[in-house]
């Protein structure tokens, strides 16, 4: 274990102190003046001696986030434990443990610990913005009784830890093609289509970050002492394609968070309605599939960036060559000619998510939902609940399969 012997605040003024003593003997020609300066270095020779010498506590840390999945804006603290497994108490230590690269850092101090007992600590972390940040070394440091020299050594080893972007509560995108929700189907309607669907009712299921907390079933909430929402989306089987644009000339800073919110709440609900998801950037990367627990998209979209290959038009020919989804959803920055022209020619039931201002034809195939102001949950809970009515259309059920 790598330890480190240093001279803290105090004992360097100590040490300038007994340099004045020092000067001020031979000036004045004070003797006693000497005799404190002597005495000083003395004492500071002891602080170092005694945190050289003396062993590091037998200590076992813990460190642990909570909760374990953090998004934008959301409460996120790191818990500490430090449980002390020697035969002797602690002194009193200091802990720092630093944050994104070192830029942070939360110090505290343990108490003296009996042998045998944990001392717990907490610290908040900023969730601000969505990354991939490094947690520690987290470093603990004794002093002497007197406060004039520390002896540091690593505590813990450096963790990774993820927020990811924020999840919103958006509404399924019903209406359009093959897709409807059975919440706003009538019961006989619904029945027969999870029965042509082969799935064999609509059931219970442990909430996940973005489900409307209406559909809480607070009886077996409490049975279960795990938040359980009622299943009210049939289950349909059909393959869907998200598109995120990454070009970097068709965004500023604020509009690609933007997206990729978008993004990762669009995820978000086409995985709870059962729909297998493919989540693919315009510079052809597929982030992954989305509600496959090995390969989760909202991690991937934690670290996405802007990308300057420009393959969009390319990525939405792909798609419907090769019929990989019966539903596109492109979220785009500003749109150019030619990514225009690749959505009229998608020929599938598509949404178009705007982050920038940009027009774009609306078809009886494509829905636009014009997030550049911004707020991309309400204008996509806008588009999708007056949708029906704006086109004076009923939904169209789904075709069993």
């Amino acid at each position: 274990m790598t330890r480190s012997v240093a001279l803290t605040r105090r004992g360097w003024s100590l040490v300038g102190a007994a340099l004045g003593l020092v000067a001020g003997s031979f000036l004045l020609g004070v003797v006693e003046m000497l005799d404190l300066a002597v005495g000083a270095v003395a004492l500071i020779a002891g602080a170092l001696g005694w945190v050289a010498v003396r062993g590091s506590p037998e200590l076992v840390l813990h460190r642990r986030v909570q909760p374990a999945r953090l998004h934008v804006g959301s409460d996120g603290r790191i818990d500490l434990l430090v449980e002390n497994r020697g035969r002797r108490t602690t002194p009193v230590l200091a802990a720092t443990d630093s944050f994104d690269e070192g830029r942070r850092a939360a110090r505290f101090l343990v108490p003296p610990l009996a042998p045998g007992t944990t001392g717990r600590a907490a610290y908040r972390i900023p969730t601000r913005r969505r990354g991939r940040y490094r947690v520690g070394p987290l470093w603990l440091a004794a002093t002497d009784p007197f406060g004039l020299a520390r002896r540091a050594w690593p505590g813990l080893d450096v963790s990774e830890l993820v927020v990811r972007p924020r999840v919103h509560d958006i509404a399924p995108p019903v209406a359009a093609g093959s897709r409807i929700a059975a919440a706003q189907a009538d019961e006989p309607t619904a029945r027969a289509l999870v029965s042509d669907l082969g799935d064999d009712f609509l059931t219970l299921r442990e909430y996940t970050v973005g489900d409307d907390l209406r559909r809480v079933h607070w009886r077996s909430t409490a049975r279960t002492g795990e938040l359980m929402i009622r299943q009210d989306e049939a289950r349909w089987r059909s393959r869907a394609a998200v598109v995120l644009d990454v070009r970097p000339q068709a965004y500023d800073s604020a509009s690609f968070e933007v997206a990729v919110e978008a993004v990762a709440s669009v995820v978000a609900r086409l995985v709870r309605l059962r729909r297998r998801v493919e989540v693919v950037t315009s510079a052809g990367e597929v982030l992954g599939t989305g509600g496959d627990p090995r390969h989760d998209v909202i991690d991937r979209l934690a670290t996405v960036g802007p990308d300057p290959v420009d393959r969009l038009a390319t990525v939405l020919a792909g798609i419907r060559a090769h019929h990989r989804a019966d539903l596109v959803v492109a979220v785009l920055g500003a749109v150019d000619d030619t990514s225009r022209g690749a959505l009229t020619a998608l020929g599938l039931d598509a949404v178009v998510v705007l982050t920038r201002p940009s027009r774009v034809a609306t078809g009886s195939r494509l829905t636009v939902v014009d997030a550049s102001g911004g707020d991309f949950a309400s204008a996509w809970n806008r588009t999708f609940t007056q949708w029906p009515r704006a086109r004076g259309s009923s939904p169209r059920l789904p075709s069993a399969r």
